[in-house]
């Protein structure tokens, strides 16, 4: 996994317009919280690249994640979490969170884990969809938001169905 440049596009830039109350939250987000988030981000990139993740072996990224979730206001925290995993400039570090996410049993409340796993079935890559019907297998009480799934690619297609059968 490639770290991305530094002139990479910052959502919390002044300059960015806010679609949403979320964003407005966000672009008025102290310092503090911009330097949090920007650690957060940094020390994610840097467990990945160290350990590539893998299927039912716990990872250091997951403790980055569940500390960040214990430790700070949820607003900001959840909202990051939400950006870092559907970035689809860096498809293979935002698949990456959004797994770790799964591996989360308090992440969030269970409208927000439905939100993020709906936004990352509804994303270009294949990639982040994968990583997002793993995270509903490992929640398992997101079925509606995979039956509502519509999905082209044919192996991801069989194994949602198959996470759904298994709800």
């Amino acid at each position: 996994m490639t770290r991305p440049e530094q002139q990479r596009p910052d959502s919390s830039r002044p300059d960015a317009a806010p679609a949403t109350e979320v964003a407005d939250r966000l672009l008025s987000a102290s310092e503090g919280d911009r330097a949090m988030r920007a650690r957060l981000e940094a020390d994610l990139w840097a467990a990945f690249e160290a350990d590539p993740l893998e299927d039912c072996m716990n990872h250091p990224a997951e403790k980055i994640i569940e500390e960040a979730l214990r430790g700070q206001d949820e607003f900001p925290v959840l909202e990051w979490f939400r950006a870092f995993s559907h970035d689809a400039a860096h498809p293979g570090f935002a698949a990456s969170v959004l797994r770790c996410l799964g591996r989360q049993a308090s992440a969030g409340t269970a409208s927000w884990r439905a939100d993020l796993v709906r936004e990352g079935l509804a994303a270009d890559c294949v990639e982040i969809r994968d990583a997002a019907a793993q995270a509903a297998e490992s929640w398992g009480d997101l079925r509606a938001v995979l039956e509502a799934h519509l999905e082209p690619v044919p192996w991801l297609r069989d194994y949602i169905r198959g996470i759904i059968d298994d709800l």
